[in-house]
């Protein structure tokens, strides 16, 4: 779990970072729903097990 849970959290700063830069070929919205499921899916291993918070401390 620990390891879906970080490979989801560097997947949102992967795609974060895409969209912040400029030019990006990749629509917008495309980008917003992708990081929304991630985060939706970080969500809810957070939520089961509160232990993986500490990861994201870490990151």
């Amino acid at each position: 779990m620990l390891l879906i849970y970080g490979h989801f959290m560097k997947k949102i700063k992967e795609l974060q970072l895409i969209e912040a830069t400029p030019g990006n070929p990749i629509h917008p919205d495309t980008l917003k729903q992708d990081i929304e499921l991630y985060s939706s899916i970080t969500a809810k291993i957070e939520k089961s097990n509160p232990e993986v918070i500490k990861l994201r401390e870490l990151m």
